[in-house]
């Protein structure tokens, strides 16, 4: 056995030991379901021109189910997601989504105008906008 196929082997070790880690603790992995009392939507956030944007990954959650709270610094996105076959007699196969209750924290920049937060409920994501100050320049400016 040559130095290269000991280093294949291990990099295809390396490889499985990943694969088998994710398969264990993938946020969609009903075993996480057990562990926590909410399950927690993907979510981006960014930056464009003025604006800060939240995209909450959330498909099958009506806005009504949908609640946005501005707690300091802190935003919190909280809902649910109603399992269609709650009530009836289903036997899965597998299951990877997540239903019942959800939240999300985010930690909000420094400058932000809290008078001014939209959302918007779009194609299975949650979107929302929230204006960032303007900074005033030495002479009063934005």
């Amino acid at each position: 056995m040559t130095m290269k196929n000991i280093f294949d082997e291990m990099d295809d070790l390396h490889l499985e030991m990943e694969r088998l880690f994710h398969s264990l603790f993938n946020p969609k992995h009903p075993f996480h379901l057990l562990a926590d009392r909410h399950w927690k939507p993907l979510t981006d956030v960014y930056e464009i021109s003025d604006d800060v944007i939240i995209k909450v990954e959330i498909p099958g959650v009506e806005k009504k189910d949908i609640s946005i709270t501005l707690e300091g610094k802190q935003l919190i996105i909280r809902g649910a997601r109603t399992n269609p076959h709650q009530k009836s007699c289903v036997t899965y196969h597998q299951m990877e989504i997540n239903y019942g209750d959800f939240e999300r924290t985010i930690m909000l920049p420094d400058a932000y105008d809290a008078d001014r937060i939209s959302a918007e409920l779009k194609d299975g994501f949650l979107y929302i906008r929230i204006k960032k100050e303007k900074k005033l320049s030495k002479e009063g400016k934005p």
